[in-house]
């Protein structure tokens, strides 16, 4: 059986790494001290001995002296004199020794005059050297001294003329029970204070290293949060949203449920920035994150994917349904003004929130968050507010990404067409065709600009394709011109367009190129476009009317602009889109609304274009309401450039019936 591997803390590592060297230490530390303490017990023994010999014992002896043994006065004196220096409770047994080894004095009279085998200590006294040993007596020469136990053996040599070899050895025997003593207590007294020490000095590192441990640890929690977590708002990162993702899809596999992804960004979170500063900005992310997620349950996610950009995880999620009900509620939800910068500045933030549910748009975190990415663009295109996630609109799925690569080649392979749908003036006669750009696929056949030109708008090839356009625009209506036939010609600009700040000196150098006026050439942007960034769109727009070209808000009444903004443009046409037009004889809410649009814009210096106009009955209603252009399939479809001028000579023929009074025939026979 494998046991669990125990992972210590540092704290735990230092106190169990560092108190064994510790102890060690002071045991080192200590025994050393102890030598120490032996040594100087032994040199103090030493100093005393030396002394006692030349001070005492030398002045009163000669060498002859040490050849036998001491009389008994010169024994006595000796003895008087050494109890008087010496303290006799500190010294075991004292002694003479001459050069053969024989003891000439003692304090010990027994031995006096006895010879023994001479030690090593005495040897080396002999030859000029002090000796000395701790030394046990349990094997000293008299059994009577053996029961002093450990004594300090001094030898030192007798010396009575310099140079001179020594003529005998003094030899003391002092007790090591007292030095013993002394040295223990010494010893101890160091050794608490050096274990004081020790201790002192572990439980400092034990502090700092507890503090730095506890830093680490913080810093080290601030690291994991910092790398999953998004800094100005503390909401969860892109990392931490998709391992959530994960799990809960990892759940509803298990459980049979669904799960939710929203991706939200701000509409012109960029003007706030530019105008009020990004500090405002980023306090604005800061009230929009908080918000979110007051609306949302404990078992949801709010995150901040960067910028303005946040994604919302709605795990087990009864259905497609609930999740875009979420949605809106979240819109709602900011609808509210954001009160910042001391409860005076009031920021309202709208929104484009896009949905993607599991399992139908995709099996893993990756493809949902791109579903509801692709979502949201739909929304803010759209200007929907909420979009769920349609495969078919999907610009990156792998048909789109197939046709996009043909795209990129298509101009290079001569596949553009350009058919061009009259403009009929209410008032009688032709007032110019609107050139509609075609793609003839190879395998595919005639493709709609619908499938393709959202396709370029999310790449560079905006730019080529409307440059491929407007020249091929304008050399038709050189060819036209030159040909007898005078019509103006309108072309679409997209918002990639607008933001081109090279199209105007594009525009101007292919008029000047074709040989065309600048008035027979008009422009036309989506209300919706001109609304995604007002104040780029009126800057360029007024570099165009100052090449001297037409400029026409398209599909007006689809992009929410107020009339503020609408009179400020520098605009000649407005084109009413057809979601109106084609209903305006059978209800009466839209017929109503046209009718304002015609007021509107002829009030404001406009002529008013009727898009969609499918039959007689709009024809006349228009007509008769004071439109001034319409266009429709009920007039004609798009027309390739060479069959325009057969439908214009019907058109012409049909007019001059219609002012005849043939008014029967159907609008769209001509065609």
């Amino acid at each position: 059986m494998r046991l669990p591997s125990v992972r210590l803390s540092l704290v735990a590592r230092f106190a169990l790494l560092s108190i064994v060297p510790t102890l060690l230490l002071g045991l080192v530390l200590g025994r050393d001290l102890h030598r120490r303490n032996r040594d100087e017990a032994v040199t103090d023994a030493r100093t005393v001995a030396k002394l006692t010999a030349q001070l005492r014992i030398q002045p009163q002896l000669s060498p002859g002296d040490l050849r036998r043994p001491l009389d008994a006065d010169r024994a006595r004196r000796l003895t008087a004199t050494l109890r008087s220096e010496l303290d006799t409770d500190d010294v075991a047994r004292i002694k003479l020794w001459n050069r053969a080894g024989q003891v000439v004095y003692s304090d010990d009279a027994s031995i006096i005059g006895r010879s023994f085998k001479a030690s090593d200590e005495l040897e080396e006294a002999l030859d000029g050297e002090v000796a000395s040993e701790v030394t046990n007596l349990k094997r000293a020469e008299q059994a009577r001294d053996r029961h002093n136990g450990e004594l300090v053996e001094v030898y030192v040599p007798l010396r009575f003329r310099p140079g001179s070899p020594p003529a005998g050895a003094f030899e003391i025997y002092v007790p090591y029970r007292a030095v013993a003593a002394r040295i223990q207590a010494q010893t101890r007294h160091t050794f608490v204070l050096l274990l004081g020490g020790l201790g002192l000095l572990w439980a400092t590192l034990f502090r700092i290293v507890a503090g730095a441990s506890r830093r680490l640890s913080q810093q080290a929690a601030d690291n994991r949060h910092q790398a999953l977590h998004d800094a100005l708002t503390g909401l969860p990162n892109r990392t931490l949203f998709r391992d959530r993702t994960a799990q809960a899809l990892l759940a509803a596999r298990r459980d049979g449920g669904a799960v939710g992804v929203l991706v939200m960004d701000l509409d012109r979170f960029k003007d706030v920035n530019d105008s009020l500063g990004h500090h405002v900005g980023d306090l604005l992310l800061k009230r929009v994150g908080e918000r979110i997620r007051e609306r949302l349950r404990a078992s949801d996610t709010v995150a901040r994917l960067g910028g303005d950009e946040f994604a919302v995880l709605l795990p087990g999620v009864p259905d497609r349904a609930t999740a875009a009900s979420v949605a809106r509620d979240l819109r709602v939800a900011l609808e509210d003004p954001f009160i910042l910068e001391n409860d005076v500045q009031q920021i309202h933030a709208e929104p484009s929130i896009g949905v993607a549910v599991y399992p139908e748009n995709g099996p893993d975190a990756d493809m949902l968050l791109q579903h509801a990415d692709v979502a949201m663009y739909e929304a803010k295109r759209g200007r929907l507010g909420v979009a769920e996630y349609d495969a078919e609109r999907d610009q990156s799925s792998p048909a789109r990404l197939a046709l996009l690569a043909d795209l990129r080649g298509a101009i290079d392979r001569d596949e553009l067409v350009l058919h061009y749908q009259p403009k009929v003036n209410l008032a009688g006669g032709i007032d110019g065709a609107e050139a509609l750009l075609r793609w003839q696929h190879p395998e595919r056949g005639l493709i709609p600009p619908a499938e393709f030109i959202p396709l370029a708008e999310q790449t560079r090839l905006m730019r080529p394709l409307t440059l491929w356009v407007l020249e091929a625009a304008l050399r038709q209506s050189r060819e036209w011109r030159r040909g007898g036939l005078d019509i103006a010609l309108a072309v679409n600009l997209s918002a990639a367009n607008l933001a081109d700040p090279a199209l105007p000196d594009d525009i101007a150098e292919l008029l000047r190129r074709m040989d065309v006026p600048p008035e027979r050439l008009t422009l036309e942007i989506t209300e919706s476009t001109a609304m995604a960034d007002p104040s780029r769109a009126q800057a360029l727009l007024v570099r165009l009317r100052d090449l001297g070209v037409g400029l026409s808000i398209d599909d007006f009444g689809t992009g929410h602009s107020s009339l503020a903004y609408l009179s400020s443009l520098p605009v000649t046409e407005l084109k009413i889109d057809r979601s109106f037009v084609m209903s305006i004889v059978r209800d009466l809410d839209d017929a109503v609304i046209v009718r304002s649009t015609i007021d509107l814009g002829h009030n404001l210096g406009l002529r008013v274009v009727a898009e969609g106009v499918e039959d007689d009955e709009t024809l006349h209603w228009l007509t008769d309401h004071g439109c001034d252009l319409a266009q429709g399939y009920g007039l004609t479809r798009p027309l390739p450039a060479a069959d325009l001028a057969q439908w214009l000579s019907r058109w012409s023929a049909r007019t001059e019936l219609d002012a005849a009074g043939d008014e029967d025939r159907p609008v769209g026979a001509p065609a």
